[in-house]
């Protein structure tokens, strides 16, 4: 996958200084309206919202080097592409869920650890 402008570390490019090109797509209705709501109940605008989903699977959520790195492997041995993988991820976490019901790992949830 591919790394985020800069090196990743203290030398990173921030986003308000990457520089910016105007695009235009055409998108379906429904998807725009649904991409319009999520980004209003986020308080983002639509921009905002979108370059922040791009970025997001762009550059693996900006997760920590190790667990990038992880992932990068995992998608390999699989033969997946970025778009997949987190299909294929989502849908592992979907199985999860089947078996130990929703929020199982949740910081409250029935399975957290007693302090």
């Amino acid at each position: 996958m591919a790394e985020p402008p800069g090196d990743g570390g203290e030398n990173r490019i921030p986003r308000a200084k990457a520089g910016k090109v105007m695009l235009t797509f055409r998108l379906p209705r429904p998807l725009v309206q649904e991409l319009k709501g999520e980004a209003a109940r986020g308080r983002r605008d639509l921009t905002a919202h979108v370059t922040r989903l791009i970025e997001g699977i762009q550059w693996d959520f900006e997760l920590p080097a190790v667990a990038r790195e992880l992932l990068v492997e995992d998608r390999g041995a699989l033969g997946m592409e970025p778009y997949e993988y987190f299909q294929h991820l989502l849908y592992e976490r979907g199985l999860k869920l089947r078996e130990k019901g929703a929020g199982f790992d949740a910081p409250r949830g029935p399975f957290a650890r007693r302090r």
